[in-house]
């Protein structure tokens, strides 16, 4: 076996000198591991050649002088005790590994001297048969000694010298007509034991070579791994910073946006000039878009923090349906595109908010990214399923992109990154919403033809109650006048806008800026009021939460005044906070109809309110699941 077929590794600048005898660049590490096999044989072999040595003191009786061999016994066990002591000083994992080697080099030289000199006792002082016994007894102890001295090759070709050199020479000296047989075999022997020494030394370096690489390769694998976690905490801090962030910035924009609703709602119903109006219609359009963008952050965030809660039951689908032309109808028309729904009698068994919001994004992608023809809303029954289906006339979607579509933030034809298509999470939103209502969504296209995009559902063949009967009687905004409302935001420009607009519609209403503001406005006898309705922002000043305000403010009314909190918060665990309260939850900016709306729910039918425990956390996960997918229809239909 030649030296290129051991695992090698580049010898470093603590390779074994070569004057041991050590091949070419061996290097340390296997001289060392080869002296800790060495010294770890050791001391069970001292026991063994002590064992050894007693039955050969009374093997030797017969034919050796019985004082002699006893002598030469109680030097070997001299012998012996010396090296163990020399064996506890060695430490090759410390000690520098040529050192170690020599000292272990030389334990072997005593001990193969000891038993070599047992050819000199039966030479002087025995017969001519000792000399056969001798050379049979060291024969078998170099044999024994194979196993120990394997690891280290000239070690144990050093022992093998010292012990069978005092025999050939006792041999030698003896001459007679059997004496040179016996040298000649004798030698023989010792050509033969270090042949298989050498054999056992190469095999012994092989897998200390395997177990260094071995070692080496787990530490890399170990490095890797720690690298690895490294990498995946680094990405997951990166990902909590990314939802950070997007709360941060969702909601500092949302204050804004919300204030500048109320400006704009109550600017609307100023007289103006035509083209006071025509700027007004521009700052509504830009106010929308902008709505539009942060409320697809908030859907996201709200799948994220796992706030949105499943509730299937049996619909209708072409009242669905319906609701959507009504809002995507004349946005079409503007655009000079056809809208067109296939009416149909099928049901559906599922969430119809969330289907409605997968719908809403399947629809504005459409019209979004289609220049001429239009959009086609089909529903087609397949058996015990129903397909929604949204087509469309525009560029189309290359096969090898209809799954890319689905990541966040991936948009087709927009490399400039205009923010009037979007953000690239609608398809992302509708992918989380398929799977949260265990269904599946497909999209079929062709480049220049057009797309299909496809949400399978359930099909309920049962009875459906009455959707009239169900839904109860439209709000009535008139309701609203000589409401009292206590209005509570951090932010003056939002409180003066709130204002402005509830007093337009004949509310008397009070603003604070935090629980301890609003609890001076009602001690204060001069205003006299208690509150109808509380309507508070979730994050203020001081770390104070619109929920602590609820809780100070109905503890000190003792009644549980109906209340709506409203956040431009998008952070999971904000989200996950303000819904654990009894209190509607709106998501700023809040349009002047969804705003009318809840409050008018409150006042016909109020939500119970509890002032120590909070009511499970479905029910108000439901309700603004509700009020989130139908965010864009109030919209639309506010005045």
């Amino acid at each position: 076996m030649t030296a290129s077929e051991y695992p090698t590794v580049a010898p470093d600048a603590t390779s074994a000198p070569a004057r041991w005898g050590w091949p070419h660049g061996e290097r340390d590490e296997v001289l060392r591991e080869q002296a800790a096999l060495l010294r770890q044989n050791f001391p069970m072999t001292l026991l063994a050649s002590l064992a050894t040595a007693l039955g050969t003191l009374w093997v030797m009786a017969r034919v050796a002088d019985t004082q002699a061999t006893t002598i030469w016994l109680v030097l070997h066990t001299v012998v012996v005790l010396g090296v163990y002591l020399t064996l506890r000083g060695i430490a090759p994992f410390t000690d520098p590994a040529p050192q170690a080697a020599r000292k272990l080099i030389a334990c072997m030289a005593a001990m193969g001297l000891s038993w070599g000199a047992l050819g000199y006792v039966v030479l002087y002082w025995g017969t001519p048969d000792s000399v056969i016994y001798a050379i049979g007894i060291i024969s078998t102890v170099s044999s024994g000694a194979l196993g120990l001295g394997a690891p280290l090759y000239r070690a144990y070709v050093t022992y093998l010298t010292c012990a069978m050199g005092g025999v050939m020479i006792a041999v030698a000296l003896a001459g007679g007509p059997v004496m040179w047989p016996a040298l000649f075999l004798t030698s023989v022997y010792y050509a033969l034991t270090c042949m298989q020494a050498r054999t056992a030394d190469r095999a012994t370096r092989r897998s200390i070579a395997l177990k260094l690489e071995n070692d080496r390769l787990v530490s890399e694998l170990r490095a890797e791994s720690q690298r690895a976690l490294a990498a995946q905490e680094a990405a997951e801090r990166a990902d909590r910073d990314k939802s950070r962030f997007l709360a941060a910035a969702s909601h500092d924009l949302r204050q804004p946006l919300h204030a500048m609703g109320l400006f704009l709602e109550s600017l609307q119903r100023s007289p103006l000039s035509d083209h006071q109006q025509t700027v007004l219609g521009h700052a509504h359009a830009a106010s929308s878009a902008a709505a539009e963008m942060l409320t697809t952050l908030l859907d996201y965030s709200r799948l994220e923090a796992g706030v949105v809660k499943v509730r299937p039951a049996a619909f209708a689908v072409q009242p669905l349906l319906g609701a959507l032309e009504q809002e995507f109808g004349v946005q079409a028309d503007t655009a000079g595109l056809v809208y067109r729904t296939r009416e149909t009698s099928a049901a559906a068994h599922a969430d119809r908010s969330l289907v409605g919001l997968v719908m809403h994004n399947f629809i504005s992608n459409a019209l979004r990214y289609t220049a001429h023809g239009g959009v086609l809303i089909a529903c087609r029954t397949r058996g015990k399923r129903l397909a929604l289906e949204v087509w469309d006339t525009g560029a189309g979607i290359p096969q090898h992109q209809w799954e890319d579509i689905f990541r966040e933030f991936h948009q087709l034809g927009n490399p400039e990154r205009d923010r009037r298509k979007g953000l690239g999470l609608g398809l992302a939103i509708v992918q989380r919403l398929a799977r949260e209502m265990n269904t599946s969504v497909e999209v079929l296209s062709r480049p220049g033809r057009g797309s299909v995009f496809r949400l399978w559902l359930d099909r309920w063949q049962g009875a459906l109650e009455d959707d009239v009967a169900a839904t109860g009687p439209a709000p009535d905004a008139r309701s609203l006048s000589g409401l009292k409302v206590l209005a509570i935001d951090d932010d003056e420009t939002v409180r003066i806008g709130m204002q402005a607009l509830l007093q337009s519609w004949g509310c008397l209403c009070i603003t604070a800026e935090s629980s301890k503001d609003a609890l001076e406005c009602l001690e204060d006898p001069a205003l006299d009021i208690v509150p109808d309705i509380i309507i508070t922002d979730f994050r203020l000043r001081h770390e104070e939460t619109g929920k602590q305000v609820l809780q100070a403010l109905r503890a000190y009314l003792g009644t549980p005044v109906p209340a709506i909190i409203m956040t431009g918060d998008t952070s999971p665990q904000r989200l996950r906070d303000a819904q654990s309260t009894s209190a509607l939850l709106l998501h700023k900016p809040v349009s002047t109809g969804q705003l009318r709306d809840a409050m008018v729910q409150l006042i016909t039918q109020p939500p119970p309110v509890a002032l120590q425990d909070d009511p499970a956390p479905g029910e108000d996960s439901e309700r603004a699941t509700r009020a989130s997918a139908s965010a864009t229809a109030s919209a639309a239909a506010a005045p």
